[in-house]
């Protein structure tokens, strides 16, 4: 019996990507093209195919119902170096709320050098300056363990040589874990909104469309991501990347968009992971016409306090007695994942420990005391039971085990 190989599916769309596609007859139709720009170093690596992955702050440019996925909290920067000397900033923040609701802010601008007026004779007259600039605030909720949903909210302002049009748009996503283990299926709609205004004619906003896969090969750090894009004014077009992280460190990337006048312009990118803790990115692309583009980004992440908790709960006299163990840990499997959770100790943080059985040793599985009462990790992929239990943690103080949780892996 034939069995559909996850690899293969990904390895067919990248080669079938390379056919062209017919001109789109609607090119121009739309105003504020920089709504559209990739602004996230890392998913601009991956041509911009990230819906479907979507797993952290930069699910907001592609995707918010990602942001549900966010463990830690983290900080952005990234700037890109565009031809011409045209430059685009942005920062973005990233938060979670009990591990099912997660946020993120940012502000993006473009920089355009002046453009020197010219007169119907050819005279010079004055510098036009040309500039966007971009609010958002987006929100990913956990609906269920392998469905999360999202919304994000804009605010533009662009200015073309002193007209200026400013206004609200909408984003919208989905994102689904499938049956196959570690594949994902992601959607979104982006620009929903009105027209905008710069002088006498109004524009639409440039509303695109979103739709791919992503899959992750289970305790192999490869990724294949794939995607179908439409927007107002361009026809479809596939979006495909590639990414491979050696020890969690160093990654790895190559993407390519397959359009219809373009078919072969690969983007290259490289990632160093630092303890979890700061991550520097660069992405390059060689335009065929326009030249060079750099990308740099660095993330800085923090942990998440999951609770506020009172003095009356945490002092350094009721840290040294005895701590309570975690109750009713409960395990489950959904999709490719294996979730852990109990029930809180006030004023605690938390470590999980696993073993496959009572002859082996127990293995922390946190590398920081946790502030959320619950973990999720892959499940492994062979059958296999695992014993798992919790402690609380309250400065170097750790309570005893929690009762023992054993759970069947098929």
């Amino acid at each position: 019996m034939f069995k559909l190989n996850p690899t293969i599916i990904f390895s067919l769309l990248f080669v079938f990507n390379l056919y062209p596609q017919s001109v789109y007859k609607g090119a121009g139709t739309a105003g504020n093209i920089f709504l559209r720009l990739d602004q996230s170093t890392h998913a601009a690596s991956l041509s911009g195919a990230y819906t479907a992955i979507a797993r952290d702050e930069n699910a907001l440019f592609y995707n918010p119902a990602g942001l549900a996925n966010i463990n830690r909290g983290a900080l952005g920067l990234n700037h890109t170096q565009w031809f011409e000397d045209i430059r685009i900033d942005n920062v973005v923040f990233g938060y979670n709320f009990d591990r099912k609701l997660g946020l993120a802010l940012s502000m993006a601008h473009l920089w355009m050098p002046s453009i020197q007026g010219k007169d119907a004779f050819g005279q010079n007259t004055n510098e036009v300056n040309v500039s966007s600039s971009m609010a958002m605030l987006g929100l990913g909720y956990k609906v269920h363990p392998s469905f999360y949903a999202g919304l994000a909210i804009k605010y533009y302002s662009d200015n073309l040589a002193g007209y200026k049009a400013e206004g609200l748009a909408l984003d919208a996503g989905i994102l689904m874990h499938l049956i196959i283990p570690g594949m994902t299926f992601g959607a979104s709609v982006q620009n929903l909104g009105s027209k905008l205004q710069y002088n006498m004619e109004k524009e639409s906003l440039p509303l695109t469309l979103r739709g791919g896969l992503a899959y992750k090969i289970p305790r192999i750090g490869l990724r294949f991501s794939a995607e179908l894009v439409k927007a107002k004014d361009t026809d479809f077009f596939y979006a495909s990347g590639i990414e491979y992280t050696f020890v969690h460190t160093f990654s790895l990337r190559i993407g390519n968009q397959f359009r219809a006048w373009q078919n072969l312009n690969p983007v290259f990118g490289a990632g160093l992971n630092i303890s979890e803790r700061y991550l520097f990115d660069y992405t390059f692309y060689a335009h065929n016409d326009l030249g060079a583009t750099h990308r740099i980004g660095f993330t800085f992440r923090f942990n998440i306090p999951a609770t506020r908790f009172s003095r009356k709960y945490y002092s350094a006299k009721k840290e040294t007695k005895t701590l309570s163990a975690p109750q009713r840990v409960s395990a489950q499997i959904i999709s490719d994942k294996l979730f852990v959770k109990w029930q809180k100790v006030a004023g605690s943080r938390y470590n999980v420990y696993a073993r496959s059985s009572k002859e082996k040793p127990w293995k922390k599985l946190n590398r920081h005391p946790l502030y959320a009462n619950q973990m999720e990790f892959k499940k492994p992929a062979h059958k296999c039971s695992i014993s798992i239990v919790v402690s609380s943690v309250m400065g170097d103080a750790e309570s005893a085990f929690s009762k023992e949780v054993i759970i069947n892996v098929q």
